[in-house]
């Protein structure tokens, strides 16, 4: 019976409330919708703009944004925690969350359910590569968590033993990371957006029995630039380490990301050879366009079903797998599509493989490091793998052996006319069995064959890349068939939407999410002039919205070709002649309405100012190297460091731009510790404003026209620094650098502040 009491106590429920810094919300409410700013200054998310704190209590914000730093802060000013939660079975609901460095965080919080809620626009870091070059300092680490060591990369969320909980229709893009789980368990994640991140969208330790579906988790990546370098540095669509077992991972699309999907056992399984990531089930999933891997899963047991795979580096690198299934999934144009190093008792079945340089790579290598414990532990020979009823078409190598024993390769059907295995060092014991071959190919040489088909060329199928993530194609899948969650969104890109590696586009800030219009370079063509000398033109994409775009300005360009079009498309430039290159390109774009790189929202219709810029003035370097030790050790003895740099150096060379980086030795038969870098560059650039930037690791000290700069003489990671300095006609500037162990960089670059 509904009392009085009852109706009265509903009403107080339903009541807005104002947000105020500190606030501690401890019953059930709903939050006035309004633009809340609310800083923190916690990075760790030990406290927060406001606490959430009860059992049972459901908080509605209602739309209400919580802005922690203001929307033009660039992403790595964003500072702070928005909301910490204590207690059991608390509903969050409804809240925008932005200009933080952690939006939620919940530590045994068991029941927690985070519903509806945008968790956007919080911190990331700057990149330092670019274009042209990768950036070693770029790489992440999620290696370990027990500390919760992941909080330094920030995220939309952080749950940590928060058992049952339920995250659904979250969104967060523009950050760094989404939703991280820490030993949390039997919960789910669905129908959430985790896309356009520079670190990655979804990552779970020692977590498991939990359901990830029907989740959008595509684009989040850094270390790429197509054509140049496809690295990934450990970016992910989703990342599952340290003995998360037990987990489905169904009907999400994370394509585009460095991995679409990385596993790895964790360090207590490296260390003892026991547990791992084990016995997760990844059915009906995109990964598609992964720099590096669309699946990574290593040291581990799991099974892989129903999968796309298409334009990644590798399809599946699954070093170290054991007793894995790998069955009805369908690869095409990768490099490899399933690469086992040191794998056992992995059955490969009923997949379809298209194009594409290897089909199955399986081999075997000796240990480089046997002080770790894993194969000191564990059998880790390339052994008793079975291939059975796959198709391969346009396959250059389908399956290549190599120190492996104990194949069986069953039934499979091989298209075009190729050697349909390739066989090296010790391949003994193994049996090609019941094949269907096409083409005059050569016997296949020490494998025991029997049962198989050899037939013409022209009799071969063309088998088509036909994925359907909800109703499998392949017979062999059905039996590991998930069911769809009621109400699960569709979340895969639909034909006609933008997709490919060639649309991964990576700036200072991470991946573009083509919500504005952005220039991006594609090259460079040829075309005659009127006299018929060759002139080089550089060809701009412009991607995004759709609209009318018109040229509003433009420097050290000598011609466009078009004044004026619509987007998406493309622009050439023709730029001027000279030694440096100084080039800014400027469009005003009308349309559709967009979001700004930093969240701000433009209507359409409204005019949007988008530009290119690319300034490179050539600096004469002279550079040399010098070992030092305890005497000389620059932050001990400067006097004696600065004498040393006066001797003949250990090395010496010339260059147009200082930009160095190393992972180990300088120079063959030279150190690549306990060093020290002096160069000295002069150059000439017009009168103005510019900004010298730098990366060092360790101490650094630079100095312009005989004045001190930058005076950062410590041991430090890769770190960039800044001086804004008015520069005209010719200078000199001195650098010097030392280092101490482990990695180094040294960089130094100018241009003009716009």
């Amino acid at each position: 019976m509904i009392t009085v009491g009852t109706v009265i106590l509903m009403a107080m429920q339903k009541q807005a409330i104002d947000l105020k810094p500190g606030m501690v919300i401890d019953r059930t409410c709903t939050i006035r919708r309004r633009t809340y700013s609310l800083p923190s200054g916690d990075d760790a998310g030990t406290t927060g703009a406001i606490m959430i704190s009860g059992n049972g209590i459901v908080v509605d914000f209602d739309g209400a944004v919580l802005m922690g730093t203001p929307i033009s802060a660039l992403p790595n000013e964003r500072k702070g925690t928005a909301i910490v939660v204590k207690g059991r079975g608390i509903t969050i609901k409804n809240a925008v969350i932005r200009g933080y460095k952690i939006g939620i965080i919940a530590r045994n919080c068991p029941g927690i359910k985070i519903l509806n809620c945008d968790l956007s626009y919080n911190w990331k870091q700057h990149l330092l590569s670019n274009l042209e070059r990768e950036d070693l300092s770029d790489w992440l680490s999620y290696h370990h968590n027990e500390n919760d060591e992941w909080l330094r990369y920030g995220c939309g969320a952080y749950l940590r033993k928060c058992d049952g909980f339920e995250v659904k229709g979250m969104t967060c893009t523009g950050g760094q990371n989404g939703l991280m789980l820490m030993e949390c368990n039997k919960g789910k994640v669905w129908n959430c957006d985790l896309s356009f991140l520079s670190g990655c969208g979804l990552a779970m330790y020692l977590s498991s029995d939990n359901q990830i579906m029907h989740n959008k988790i595509d684009w989040c990546v850094r270390g790429y630039s197509h054509g140049v370098y496809n690295r990934g540095q450990d970016s992910a669509g989703i990342i599952i380490y340290e003995q998360s077992s037990r987990n489905v991972f169904a009907f999400n699309s994370a394509t585009h990301g460095g991995d679409g999907f990385f596993l790895w056992a964790g360090q207590s399984t490296m260390d003892t050879g026991q547990g791992g990531c084990n016995d997760n089930l990844l059915y009906g999933n995109d990964f598609s366009g992964a720099p590096a891997n669309g699946i990574e899963m290593t040291f581990s047991r799991n099974t892989v079903v129903n999968n796309l795979m298409d334009e990644c580096w590798h399809g599946i690198w699954g070093g170290y797998s054991y007793d894995s299934k790998i069955i009805g999934n369908c690869f095409s144009t990768s490099d490899e599509h399933i690469a086992i190093e040191h794998g056992m008792n992995n059955a490969i079945s009923d997949n379809l493989f298209i194009g594409g340089s290897i089909g199955i790579n399986l081999w075997w290598d000796k240990v480089s490091d046997e002080s770790w414990g894993y194969p000191k532990k564990r059998d880790t020979r390339s052994l008793n793998n079975f291939i059975a009823r796959n198709s391969f078409a346009g396959v250059k190598v389908p399956i290549s052996l190599r120190n492996t024993q104990k194949t069986r390769i069953e039934d499979n059907l091989f298209c075009d006319d190729v050697n349909p295995v390739a066989a090296a060092g010790d391949f003994a014991s193994t049996e090609f069995i019941g094949n269907t071959v096409h083409g005059a190919v050569k016997p296949l040489a020490g494998i025991a064959t029997s049962q198989n088909r050899w037939l013409a060329t022209d009799q071969a199928p063309k088998p088509q890349a036909k994925w359907d993530p909800f109703h499998p194609v392949f017979e062999a899948s059905k039996p590991y068939a998930v069911a769809q969650l009621k109400g699960g969104m569709d979340p895969f890109i639909k034909p006609g939407q933008i997709r490919g590696r060639k649309y991964i586009l990576v700036n200072e800030w991470g991946p573009v999410d083509f919500k504005s219009p952005v220039l991006w370079p594609r090259g460079t063509e040829r075309k005659p002039d009127s006299k018929g000398q060759m002139q080089e033109w550089h060809k701009f994409e412009i991607v995004g919205p759709k609209g009318a775009w018109r040229v509003k300005q433009m420097r050290g360009i000598q011609q466009v070709s078009v004044e004026h079009g619509q987007a998406p498309g493309f622009i050439s430039i023709l730029p001027s002649r000279g030694a440096a290159t100084d080039l800014f390109l400027q469009l005003e774009f009308t349309g559709d309405a967009i979001v700004t790189p930093l969240g701000e929202k433009i209507p359409k219709g409204k005019p949007y100012l988008f530009s290119y810029s690319e300034f490179f003035a050539p600096i004469d370097w002279k550079v040399e190297w010098f070992k030092w030790d305890d005497a000389t050790d620059p932050r001990k003895n400067l006097d004696a460091f600065e004498a040393l740099l006066k001797t003949n150096p250990i090395k010496r060379e010339t260059a147009d731009r200082l930009n160095y980086e190393w992972g180990g030795a300088i120079g063959e038969g030279l150190p690549g510790d306990y060093f020290a870098t002096h160069a000295v560059g002069e150059f000439e650039v017009p009168k103005g404003t510019y900004v010298l930037e730098f990366v060092a690791d360790d101490g650094i000290r630079a100095w312009l026209d005989g004045k001190l700069i930058l005076d950062e003489w410590h041991w430090q990671p890769p770190t960039p620094y800044s001086r804004t300095v008015e520069l005209g006609g010719k200078h000199r500037i001195e650098i010097q650098h030392f280092e101490i162990d482990g990695y180094a960089a040294l960089k130094m670059s100018l241009k003009p502040k716009r």
